[in-house]
């Protein structure tokens, strides 16, 4: 999967390479391909945040029909609820996407020998990631104005010239805020969906745990009701990992910013470097033992 996605935030190596020279070259390199699989990472949390959410709303549907027999309108309404949340997750993945592709162009401006092209499309993606942001302006997950209106422009560095110079004059103060905007989704996403989880985990706990436990008749098997409420109160990470990936995104736009006011060090790259990889690695560790889980399910 992450090799689907190109390189991406390569910037920070352009504009750090221009300002610093090549002494941090190899720190540069592994965090380009750090933020690369940050960006596919996240868009597959986004995804989980998505079947969190039905799976949630699926709880609550049952749990209801258990107290007062539901009608079509009833389930019709939390079906939208649940159609304009996903609809919100993937403008969340669209403004992901477009970061990706944004910072991916400028590498490419930095590099080009027909900029006008190139700014062409800079300015197209530019334009849609500010559209999809003002749609998720209506959602209680977008920043507070007091966040944003406190970003100001970047002192570019001076070794910064030519095409790139001008769309960073023309655009940083923008990227910045598209940045912040990203990193707060992430995380007033990760608080919505603690709710979530919780709703989730209480009405599993009624439908598996406690209903059995009640009923005239002993729990058929014991065995299965032990593992089946341990799963229940097993941890859930999807909210942990949507939250570490605002963190890390934090991380990146410290350094984004840090590179294009030259004021980058070797120990500042080392220590984002870290946290992105800490960060990827708890993914890794999460999927493979998914993955296993699964492989050991089909067995049994």
């Amino acid at each position: 999967m992450l090799s689907n996605f190109r390189k991406t935030f390569v910037l920070v190596a352009v504009v750090a390479s221009l300002s610093t020279g090549c002494k941090y070259s190899k720190e540069y390199q592994q965090l380009t391909e750090a933020s690369s699989k940050y960006t596919t990472a996240v868009d597959g949390l986004l995804i989980k945040a998505g079947e969190l959410q039905v799976e949630s709303t699926s709880e609550n549907i049952l749990s209801d029909d258990r107290l007062l027999n539901q009608t079509v309108p009833n389930y019709r309404e939390k079906s939208n609820e649940d159609k304009e949340m996903l609809q919100v997750i993937n403008d969340i993945r669209s403004h992901n996407r477009l970061l990706q592709k944004y910072f991916s162009k400028l590498n490419e401006l930095a590099q080009s020998k027909a900029p006008e092209d190139t700014q062409k499309e800079i300015d197209g993606i530019a334009t849609n990631l500010q559209t999809i942001s003002s749609s998720l302006k209506n959602s209680s997950f977008f920043p507070k104005p007091g966040i944003l209106q406190g970003i100001g422009n970047l002192a570019i560095h001076s070794k910064i010239n030519g095409a790139l110079r001008k769309e960073l004059e023309k655009r940083d103060r923008v990227i910045l805020q598209e940045l912040t905007i990203q990193q707060e989704l992430l995380k007033n996403l990760s608080g919505f969906m603690k709710n979530k989880v919780e709703m989730k985990r209480l009405a599993q706990e009624q439908r598996f745990v406690i209903r059995p436990l009640i009923d005239t008749e002993p729990v058929e098997n014991e065995e299965s009701w032990i593992e089946k409420r341990n799963e229940i109160f097993a941890i859930d990470t999807r909210v942990e990992e949507i939250e570490n990936a605002s963190v890390a995104l934090g991380e990146f736009k410290t350094v984004f910013e840090d590179s294009v006011e030259g004021k980058i060090t070797g120990v500042r790259l080392k220590n984002a470097l870290k946290d992105i990889d800490s960060f990827l690695a708890l993914l890794e560790n999460k999927q493979q033992t998914n993955q296993e889980d699964n492989q050991q399910n089909a067995t049994n």
